[in-house]
């Protein structure tokens, strides 16, 4: 097969799995989006925006058929190394929106709605006499920024490390720090991208979600993968800095 079908090809398959994933989050937030509608919990709907963020670096797996790699005998190695780093991400990351959705409902409970379903539901008793629900949106926002700043630094960059240039499980993490030390003001702002990519069409734009999520997260991976082989360059070449 010539490079430039082979190219065609997976930029297809990238943007066929990559749409497929935008819409089935969006189904699972229109599903939970109606649940919390029905208890009257709408304005806990964010927190689960926030929460999706998370999943990321799993989504961002379907662009890996647009890096260039050839079928010899280290790429088996990368895809070992790629499979490995992906369980893991998969598990932290996963752990991790468990973790926030349990504090979630705490938050929630305690400072916004402490006659709610959720608070009936985890006997959760709020002594509060004012509800902080401008506060409880904002800080939502923010951690949705900060948990895209963290699936880019800990969920996408070393998948798609073990993929270019694999240097074990433990490697491809310090890789990925070091790169976003390196590079932490435009990951902020690539994270701030995202955010806004999943938050606002999600709570305001609703099938905007399906174009604006997967042509931002396109974007993101491809600038952060030029940057990251740029970088490399670099090290590899001092004379060149």
């Amino acid at each position: 097969m010539s490079p430039t079908k082979q190219t065609l090809n997976n930029s297809l398959l990238s943007g066929f799995l990559i749409l497929l994933a935008s819409i089935i989050i969006f189904a699972i937030a229109q599903v939970i989006e109606r649940f919390l509608n029905s208890y009257e919990l709408a304005s806990m709907y964010i927190s689960f925006c926030a929460g999706f963020i998370l999943f990321t670096p799993l989504v961002s797996l379907a662009l890996h058929p647009l890096l260039s790699v050839n079928s010899d005998k280290s790429n088996k190695i990368k895809a070992t190394g790629l499979i490995v780093n992906v369980g893991l991400v998969a598990v932290v990351q996963g752990a991790f929106f468990l973790i926030w959705m349990t504090d979630a409902i705490a938050i929630y409970s305690i400072y916004v709605d402490g006659n709610s379903f959720l608070a009936k539901a985890f006997n959760i008793n709020s002594q509060k006499t004012t509800s902080l629900s401008q506060e409880f949106y904002w800080f939502n926002v923010f951690l949705a920024w900060f948990f895209s700043l963290l699936s880019l630094t800990l969920g996408l960059l070393p998948c798609l490390i073990a993929r270019l240039k694999n240097l074990g499980v433990v490697g491809n993490f310090v890789s990925a720090f070091q790169f976003a030390k390196q590079c932490k003001l435009q990951l902020a702002v690539y994270a701030f991208y995202l955010a806004f990519a999943v938050v606002v069409p999600l709570m305001y734009g609703k099938y905007l979600f399906i174009l604006l999520f997967p042509i931002t997260l396109t974007w993101v991976f491809v600038t952060i993968a030029k940057s990251y082989l740029a970088s490399s360059e670099l090290s590899s070449h001092p004379t060149l800095k």
